[in-house]
């Protein structure tokens, strides 16, 4: 080490990035003297953690602030909250960089200035918290309107004229009977229900929700499980190709799921019980316990495509592209999470675009200011990555909702 200080930059060495700076100002708040039993092994001057000699408000040797936190239990709070978020002023000075710097806080941050940002990881976690705590537990923004739009008796006259006509041309193709029944069934069921008036009693809605859950359960039994039933009840309810119609002219493919072994169909069909019965809640609850850690394990699958495409540049390593990848997810947090807010007082389609626009321009920046590329293979690189990353995060949303129907 080097440095007409050697204090201070052992100081430095011997605490963890970010830590130091916590601590300092930690320990300049003003706080009364207060009486307590407790009091320290050591005598004024002396770190009571290792008995060693302070030179500052911080122990060179451990590390250890010099406070005794003998005060009120709100700056103890303040603490807590300041150490989970890094209120203390480093996250003021990180995220404004962060969202209209692309790249220089992660060059800085590479380069050896860390003390004055939000450490990388800290940083992550206090954008996804922010961004699936607005998302889930908030239930997002602008959730639309609870009332049911009801046909007027014009529109359900036309819709019953369609459906002779569908049920005449389904019977000159040779449709059995019974799989044009069901059809029909289904259909009629989709009309009642359109023209139920938003009015009805709570018991009323009830059985007529109940009714409807039944059918599709019943539906996706016949499909899934036709060991359990008559083969003209199965051939009613799937036809050829293997779709299951769920309502309201809704099918599911199911293509596949029949050749799973017995046992494993038992269990789906029991799942997707529960989830129908619960209007979807558990399955919704299980997406959102399980996606902050399906995000999670992106972050090294983007360092790895990072990496993989540096791979013939030396002075690169995978902790550099990790850092990269978690300042780049931060980013994408803080900005769908600002977006969505915004959403409320400009169309939803000028949110879109314009984070697809300030994401794009983001990693473009990024390739430039970290990675000192041009702008031609900056623009390649980018292009490579969103597709990339759309296919892998295709998987992650399809693993995640296996996950979710498995765990209901």
């Amino acid at each position: 080490m080097t440095g007409s200080d050697p204090i201070s930059d052992a100081v430095v060495a011997g605490s963890a990035a970010g830590e130091l700076g916590d601590a300092i100002n930690a320990s300049k708040r003003k706080k009364r003297d207060r009486y307590s039993v407790f009091e320290a092994p050591t005598p004024a001057g002396v770190c009571s953690n290792c008995s060693t000699k302070l030179s500052g408000p911080v122990c060179h040797s451990c590390g250890q602030t010099a406070d005794t936190y003998h005060r009120p239990i709100w700056d103890l709070l303040t603490d807590i909250l300041d150490g989970l978020f890094g209120l203390e002023g480093r996250l003021w000075r990180t995220i404004p960089p962060l969202m209209l710097k692309p790249g220089k806080i992660t060059q800085n941050y590479l380069s050896g200035v860390r003390a004055r940002y939000v450490m990388p990881f800290r940083l992550y976690l206090t954008a996804s918290v922010l961004f699936f705590l607005f998302v889930f537990a908030l239930d997002g923004i602008g959730g639309g309107s609870d009332t049911p739009d009801v046909m007027d008796p014009e529109e359900v006259a036309a819709i019953e004229a369609d459906l002779s006509d569908m049920e005449a041309q389904l019977a000159a193709a040779g449709v059995p009977e019974e799989q044009r029944a069901s059809i029909a069934r289904m259909a009629e069921a989709g009309v009642e229900q359109a023209q139920l008036p938003p009015d009805l009693p709570p018991e009323v809605q009830a059985m007529q929700e109940q009714a409807n859950r039944d059918e599709i359960k019943r539906n996706f039994r016949q499909a899934l499980l036709p060991e359990d039933y008559p083969p003209e009840d199965v051939a009613a309810a799937a036809g050829e190709d293997g779709p299951i119609a769920v309502g309201d002219g809704v099918t599911v493919d199911t293509n596949g799921l029949d050749e799973l072994p017995l046992e494993v169909r038992r269990a789906l069909v029991d799942r997707t019980d529960r989830i129908i019965d619960s209007g979807g809640a558990t399955l919704a609850a299980e997406m959102q316990r399980w996606a902050p850690t399906m995000m999670f394990f992106m972050l090294p699958l983007y360092a790895l495509l990072l990496a993989g495409m540096h791979f013939y540049k030396k002075g690169y390593f995978f902790y550099d592209h990790l850092v990269v990848s978690l300042h780049f997810h931060a980013f994408l947090f803080f900005l769908i999470t600002g977006l969505s807010l915004a959403a409320n007082i400009i169309p939803g389609w000028i949110a879109v675009f314009a984070g697809l626009g300030w994401s794009n321009w983001y990693l473009y920046r990024l390739h430039r200011t970290v990675y000192s590329h041009g702008r031609f293979t900056s623009l390649l690189r980018v292009a490579i990555l969103d597709i990339v990353y759309s296919i892998l995060l295709s998987f992650g949303m399809l693993g995640l909702f296996i996950v979710a129907v498995m765990m209901s």
